[in-house]
């Protein structure tokens, strides 16, 4: 990609260069190179190419001589034709990962036989309602619709030898209009539900379209640019993929649920492979990596129980009226009537009123000495959680339907006999400590085939909190791992 044209930073007309992703600004002042002067920031720079196209850059970062952005967009058409492109409909995604996902081979029927001596088998292609599939979505107040949408194309040219196209691209179609502004994350949605869909960080979208809707049609108005070092070496297949066949039912509350990360500020996915190359490897820092997002995926998918909980609102009542029977918690942790984040509310719930009338009536230089001690003790307390050895205890036991036939696999090829459920959690997470804590011991075969356990337990928590079913998992599971 090459153009050339002007910008509009700070009320000024500023040429630019835009080569191989980069964007080089040529300055009035010919001493701007020597003292580019300090980087300064706009979600927004307007510009016009020198073809008369209008181009915006998304999330820039910019000195006088050079441009960073995230994203970029060049109108399809020439200035003046329509308004200026602030807002779209609909943003769609085409590439080898939305291929391997929608399966354009769906998109024909072939007839069967093996006689062609009177005409070739005929190739037909579906209904539309066939091919293409809807689903709802909503990322907090944000409502639109997903979509895999086909687009056929038929090869009347006597120089090429295929006989058409059939080209699927996923979209997101909004109720309302969509600030471009937002175009980054929205294509980090995207990409975060494609590495999930493959197992595989390296997703690239060859094209990237914006749509806007008038009497029910939509037209492209712009292409997107997004400012990626990612290689190109995808070879994830319909054999070692989720794809739409065996998500059909949830894949729009897969997608949310994904996509929710990015908004929560949630960046744990490195326990997908990079690539296929990285695939089969177990470093100290992936298996650190991968320990991390277990335990994030653990806390979402089996939260602590609530205060409408009985049990729980019958222990916190018995233990706001006195402090010091800890007896009463200690038995319903261990009768498993609540978790240690119920009984650390509880606790500190009823310390924090009685101590609040302990230092009611103190002077000021007395309680601040007090709320140090009272503080550090709350710090400490709220540190004691349920161990990863026991996280990863809890998961192996309550996915062991998912998990068995992995785990025979993995164990068979690597020649070892899979521990109990408890000690596999033990040594999983002393692996993790000691690799933390500075002092790690060699990999074996038993903290490989653990890791890819704990990879496997991830999918499935997410799976579940998608509503994935039983049937679907399995299918997942097994070509994943």
């Amino acid at each position: 990609m090459e153009h050339t044209g002007y910008i509009r930073i700070e009320r000024k007309k500023i040429p630019f260069y835009l080569k191989d992703k980069k964007v080089h600004l040529i300055p009035d002042n010919p001493f701007a190179s020597l003292m580019p002067g300090n980087i300064k920031e706009k979600e927004i720079v307007k510009g016009t190419t020198t073809d008369n196209r209008e181009i915006t850059f998304i999330g820039c970062r910019y000195n006088s001589c050079i441009l960073i952005y995230k994203a970029l967009i060049i109108s399809d058409y020439n200035i003046g034709i329509y308004p200026e492109i602030t807002k779209f409909d609909r943003i769609c995604f085409e590439g080898r990962a939305v291929n391997t996902f929608a399966g354009p081979g769906r998109a024909f029927t072939s007839e069967k036989g093996s006689d062609t001596s009177n005409q070739m088998k005929t190739i037909i292609p579906k209904k539309w309602e066939d091919i293409n599939f809807t689903g709802e979505a909503k990322l907090k107040r944000d409502k639109f619709k997903l979509a895999i949408i086909f687009t056929i194309r038929h090869n009347l040219k006597y120089d090429k030898t295929s006989m058409g196209e059939a080209i699927p691209n996923f979209s997101l179609e909004y109720e309302k209009g969509k600030n471009i502004k937002y175009i980054p994350q929205i294509y980090l949605m995207a990409y975060d539900f494609f590495c999930f869909l493959n197992f595989r960080r390296n997703i690239i979208f060859n094209k990237i379209t914006l749509q806007i809707k008038k009497d029910d049609i939509f037209y492209p108005i712009a292409t997107v640019y997004v400012n990626s070092n990612i290689n190109d070496d995808f070879d994830r297949n319909e054999n070692n993929s989720i794809i739409s066949t065996d998500c059909i039912k949830f894949w729009n509350k897969l997608f949310s649920v994904i996509a929710l990360r990015r908004t929560q500020k949630i960046y744990d996915n490195f326990y997908i492979p990079l690539n296929s190359k990285e695939a089969p490897t177990v470093t100290y820092e992936k298996y650190l990596a991968c320990a991390l997002s277990f335990e994030s995926e653990y806390t979402r998918l089996y939260p602590t129980k609530k205060e409408d909980n009985k049990s729980y609102a019958e222990i916190h009542n018995i233990f706001v009226k006195t402090a010091d029977e800890l007896n009463v918690i200690f038995h319903a942790i261990q009768n498993d009537q609540i978790t240690f984040n119920d009984f650390f509310q509880i606790y500190i719930d009823g310390v924090n009123k009685k101590y609040t009338k302990l230092v009611k009536n103190s002077s000021k230089t007395k309680k601040r000495k007090t709320d140090g001690y009272f503080n550090k003790i709350k710090d400490s307390l709220s540190k004691i959680d349920y161990s990863l050895a026991d996280k990863y205890k809890n998961a192996l036991n309550d996915n062991i339907e998912y998990l068995q036939p992995v785990i025979d696999q993995l164990c068979k090829h690597n020649n070892i006999t899979f521990p109990s459920a408890y000690e596999a959690g033990t040594i999983f997470a002393d692996f993790r400590n000691k690799i933390a804590h500075g002092n790690p011991e060699e990999i074996k075969s038993i903290h490989c085939v653990l890791y890819e356990i704990a990879r496997a337990m991830i999918y499935i928590m997410i799976l579940k909190m998608s509503d994935a079913d039983n049937k679907s998992i399995k299918t997942i599971i097994s070509k994943l791992f």
